[in-house]
């Protein structure tokens, strides 16, 4: 076997004969622990879409049901600033599991931002919640 010494030697000489695509070089990655609350909700505004590694760790997190609803559809409904009881100056996600005939809605802790002239992303999400499910007339 290659072994991860060679997988990353030819990640870097392909990066050299290729470039950094230009998104990539102009993204820039930022953590919302580190940033004054009016900045959180600046992204928070911007956000666009979540990253798939946000995905992938909003579909395991949960219990069996969360997890077989997930993989079924995953709709991000909002991104908004946190309400009492959650943390004014956070940012979250939220998000809904499964078909029209049985849904589960969670609430997620943005934790990374990925900003670029283009859009912002949610790339690492945090703590999350369990949320009501939408009544008949809000839909």
């Amino acid at each position: 076997m290659w072994g991860a010494n060679h997988a990353h030697a030819k990640l870097d000489y392909a990066m050299l004969l290729f470039g950094t695509p230009p998104v990539m070089a102009q993204s820039k990655g930022l953590e919302s622990g580190h940033l004054d609350p009016s900045e959180v909700g600046a992204l928070c505004e911007r956000a666009s879409e979540v990253r798939l590694l946000a995905r992938s760790q909003m579909i395991t997190t949960g219990n069996e049901r969360w997890l077989r609803l997930s993989r079924q559809e995953l709709v991000v409904e909002a991104f908004a600033m946190g309400a009492p009881p959650l943390d004014p100056g956070r940012c979250y996600v939220v998000v809904r599991a499964g078909h029209v005939g049985e849904t589960e809605r969670r609430v997620f802790e943005v934790r990374d931002f990925v900003v670029s002239p283009e859009n912002t992303s949610v790339f690492v999400i945090g703590r999350n919640f369990a949320l009501p499910p939408k009544s008949a007339e809000a839909r």
